[in-house]
């Protein structure tokens, strides 16, 4: 019981410090008396169940994966590094793809149970700092899809040679006879 304990008090104080850095989570603990970590743990279960129930499943899901992500795209912009900054840009890439391929297949969606939980599952992994989903999926998955389109639409002098396409090297001459 002891372990579980110190787990407890480990994630907690994680996720006080992660808390301590958002000004909202702050002014909630102070009006409420609620420490910021269970008001955001009860937010999470509440949106959680609504959309486990599908009760403004599609609003919230998109509102998650839009809320977080353009604030941490905020900071990123701000912060002098540019890690962050690749991070959320690979994350709107991806992010933009699979809504795009959402509306394609939105009847298909509808028919899958529990669509918009997996959907959430899926923004979470996509954003979070400790998986790297987004980076993960765009090396091993979009970057080699697009990496064989362009080179199959490129001259064969530019193939041969391995130079990155440039708009000059995929420009043809024209002829003038």
């Amino acid at each position: 019981m002891e372990q579980v304990r110190q787990i407890h008090v480990r994630y907690y104080e994680q996720a006080d410090r992660a808390l301590s850095q958002i000004p909202l989570a702050q002014v909630f603990q102070t009006k409420t008396g609620v420490p910021k970590v269970y008001g955001a743990v009860g937010a999470s279960a509440f949106v959680l169940l609504l959309v486990f129930l599908n009760i403004g499943a599609p609003l919230l899901v998109n509102l998650v994966g839009f809320g977080y992500a353009s604030y941490a795209s905020f900071l990123a912009i701000e912060s002098p590094g540019k890690e962050d900054d690749a991070q959320w840009l690979t994350y709107w890439v991806i992010f933009g793809l699979s809504n795009v391929a959402e509306y394609f297949t939105g009847l298909l969606t509808y028919w899958i149970p529990f669509y918009y939980v997996f959907k959430l599952a899926f923004l979470v992994w996509l954003m979070l700092p400790a998986t790297r989903g987004a980076e993960r999926l765009y090396h091993n998955t979009l970057k080699p899809v697009v990496a064989h389109i362009r080179s199959s639409n490129l001259p064969a002098s530019t193939q041969q040679a391995g130079a990155p396409p440039t708009a000059a090297a995929a420009r043809k001459p024209a002829k003038t006879d």
